[in-house]
C-alpha cells in the first residue's frame, strides 16, 4: 500500500506550462459529444461488463507488468472536496486530492489518447462518460481554462503497478496523455507503467507527465 504519495505528483501549474499545447490538441476532443449513464444495467462495451445490481458490480480490464488483468468494481467512485470542482461528479483534473476515502491505497494510471482515435479494442473504457463505477464527468478547467468545468470523462485504458494482494481497495487516479498512435500502440503492446517511464526517459514527446486528480476508484485486480 502507498498512502499519500504527494512527493511523486506534479502540480497543475507545471502541467499547464509544460503540456498545455499537447493536451489542448486532444483531451477535450476525445471526450466526445455523446453522454451515457455510468450505471447502465446489463450493458457490455469493449470488454467492460456492467450489471444491473444495486451494488453496481462490474468489471473492466487493466494492464499490469505486461499482462492483462481484470478489475472487479464493487463501489462507486469517490471525488472528495476540496479541491472545488465544477463537474457534476465533483472530480477534478490537475489538482491533487485533499481528502482520501481510506488510509491505504495504490496508484491507478489512466492513459488517454489525445487527438487520435485508437482501435476500440485497446480502450478498456471506450465510451466517453460511461464506465462502471467511474464518474461521467470531470472538471478540466485547471488545465484548459474556463468552459471545461463539466466535460465527459474521456475514453481510456488502465495501468497498475501492484495487484494489492488481489484484494478490493481504493486506487487514486493519475492521468497520462498519449498523443501519437505509434506511441499508443507501443504502450498497448508493453502493458507496463515501467515502459511508460522508459518512454519519458527517452524524451518521447508524445507522453505527458502524470497529471493528478482527486478521483479514487474502488476495485480488486486479479
Amino acid at each position: 500500500m502507498n498512502p499519500l504519495r504527494g512527493a511523486n505528483r506534479i502540480t497543475a501549474r507545471s502541467v499547464a506550462i509544460g503540456m498545455i499545447g499537447l493536451l489542448t490538441a486532444g483531451l477535450a476532443a476525445v471526450a466526445g459529444p455523446t453522454m451515457a449513464s455510468a450505471h447502465e444495467g446489463g450493458a457490455s462495451m469493449g470488454g467492460m461488463q456492467m450489471s444491473g445490481s444495486p451494488a453496481d458490480v462490474g468489471t473492466t480490464q487493466g494492464w499490469y507488468r505486461g499482462h492483462t488483468v481484470t478489475f472487479t468494481y464493487t463501489k462507486d467512485f469517490s471525488c472528495g472536496q476540496p479541491p472545488t470542482s465544477g463537474a457534476d461528479s465533483g472530480c477534478e483534473l490537475g489538482a491533487m486530492y485533499d481528502r482520501v476515502p481510506a488510509g491505504d491505497f495504490d496508484p491507478l494510471y489512466v492513459i488517454v489518447p489525445l487527438g487520435f482515435t485508437p482501435n476500440q479494442d485497446t480502450l478498456q473504457c471506450p465510451t466517453a462518460g460511461a464506465c462502471i463505477d467511474h464518474p461521467s464527468t470531470i472538471d478540466l478547467s485547471r488545465v484548459f481554462g474556463s468552459g471545461t468545468e463539466n466535460n465527459l470523462l474521456p475514453p481510456h485504458s488502465h495501468l497498475i503497478t501492484t495487484l494489492a494482494d488481489k484484494k478490493a481497495e481504493w486506487w487514486d487516479v493519475d492521468v497520462i496523455g498519449v498523443s501519437n498512435q505509434h506511441t499508443w500502440d507501443r504502450i498497448v503492446a508493453a502493458k507496463s507503467y515501467r515502459f511508460v517511464n522508459h518512454l519519458r526517459r527517452a524524451d518521447n514527446p508524445n507522453v505527458t507527465d502524470n497529471i493528478p486528480t482527486n478521483l479514487f476508484l474502488y476495485f480488486s485486480a486479479s
